[in-house]
């Protein structure tokens, strides 16, 4: 009679010697992938863009290029953009439970050794954000070390604060406190709209025709908007929800444990579906309803806002569940792992990400392309780019333990340069 173990994929088990499961590696792959997506088919911007930028990539442009900027736009809106960077946030807290596993096992001092960690983690973040304002690790970082405190809460709340926040619910709440607050007058908000696109055309003049250190400076002075922007929109409640459902899901250990979870995965896959359909065609009504209405009501936004990011979260379990699945096919394993050397490689392949989309469109120190490109250019072109970081990452794997990035984070933890060399 074969055991659980016995029965699991080779690619599924943990590996003795790091600790690591290669479907994690796998997915991180896959949810750079749609980072990658999300971030090329707006040029890179990492910030709100002047509106003359849209006007002439989706407007002066011939038919046939609109229709399929529109496609791209649905594919891109729909399908990516808000399900990657909270699929990427699943797998950071899937991490930090395995690294505790291991450390517990151990004996070691993991509370002192993973808060050094995040320490570097959040240099390596402030210094991405210095050249490019859409850096996610300088999030990470903070948010980790909150991570730590809720370590030892049990499951049913990590569980019951997880699906609050990746519903965006803290976000919602203040909506409505907003409400009973002295509204601003139709004049404010034009000023507001006016100071907002002034500050959108500086950011794009620098970006653009500014000199390396004026772009490291505004970056600077922009950690401040970012900071309001990730409060304001919930970004960061979403994060760390996913945050706390990776550590629930490797407490349970639902991967580690696959064919006795193999129905569960099939629940999520089969129910995040049908509900995140749902969702989305009642999302569309709405829009469709009030798509003349510049000003809906509270309470239709509410609405709206509410179905967004339930949709968001459950397609982002629905990739997630369905994935794993395929991964664990045989017919299937074999092709997706080629996904597994950038997620093993998952700082490096991030970071070069932003390096190829500065080279492709930002002024300062690239091509330039903003507003060139349509973004259905833009979408294909992020087939060619992730190919080459799996052919890179491949390579480099098979000569070096670590990537580049992963080495100097993991000498740094360890205040010593760890070996490299296979």
């Amino acid at each position: 009679m074969t055991t659980a173990t016995e029965t699991l994929p080779q690619t599924l088990t943990v590996e003795s010697a790091a600790n690591r499961l290669q479907v994690v590696d796998f997915l991180r792959g896959f949810a750079l992938l749609g980072i990658l997506i999300a971030h090329i088919v707006s040029w890179f911007d990492g910030g709100p863009l002047p509106g003359s930028i849209y006007q002439k990539a989706f407007e002066n442009i011939p038919v046939w290029q609109q229709i399929l900027n529109g496609i791209t736009q649905f594919i891109s809106e729909v399908l990516v953009r808000g399900k990657f960077f909270s699929f990427f946030s699943f797998l950071f807290g899937l991490s930090f439970a395995l690294q505790l596993f291991s450390f517990e096992k151990k004996s070691g001092n993991f509370l002192g050794r993973y808060a050094w960690r995040l320490v570097i983690l959040g240099l390596i973040g402030l210094a991405h954000s210095l050249h490019w304002r859409g850096d996610i690790l300088s999030i990470y970082a903070p948010l980790g070390f909150l991570l730590l405190l809720f370590r030892k809460l049990p499951d049913k709340i990590i569980l019951t604060l997880a699906i609050l926040l990746v519903i965006n619910i803290p976000t919602r709440l203040t909506a409505i406190y907003q409400q009973y607050l002295p509204q601003s007058s139709k004049a404010q908000q034009e000023q507001q709209n006016k100071q907002s696109e002034k500050e959108a055309e500086q950011y794009y003049q620098i970006m653009m025709h500014g000199s390396y250190a004026e772009n490291l400076k505004a970056n600077f002075k922009a950690l401040e908007m970012k900071k309001n922007f990730q409060i304001e929109s919930g970004r960061i409640y979403i994060t760390f929800g996913f945050f706390l459902l990776g550590l629930y899901a490797g407490r349970k250990k639902i991967f580690e444990q696959f064919p006795v979870n193999k129905l569960f995965f099939k629940k999520i896959l089969q129910y995040s579906g049908f509900i995140a359909l749902g969702l989305l065609i009642a999302g569309i009504c709405l829009g469709v309803m009030y798509n003349n209405n510049p000003q809906p009501p509270p309470a239709i936004l509410f609405i709206f806002m509410t179905i967004y990011d339930s949709f968001n979260a459950l397609l982002t379990l629905f990739y997630i569940a369905g994935i794993t699945l395929l991964f664990a096919k045989p017919v299937w394993n074999s092709r997706l792992l080629h996904f597994a050397p950038v997620g093993k490689m998952a700082l490096t392949s991030y970071v070069s990400q932003t390096v190829i989309g500065l080279l492709l469109f930002y002024g300062y120190c690239g091509l330039g392309l903003v507003g060139i490109i349509p973004p259905w250019i833009c979408f294909l072109l992020s087939a060619p780019i992730f190919l080459l970081q799996m052919q890179f990452s491949k390579w480099w794997l098979s000569r070096f333990k670590y990537g580049p990035l992963e080495w100097i984070w993991r000498s740094a933890t360890y205040l010593r340069w760890q070996p490299i060399h296979l």
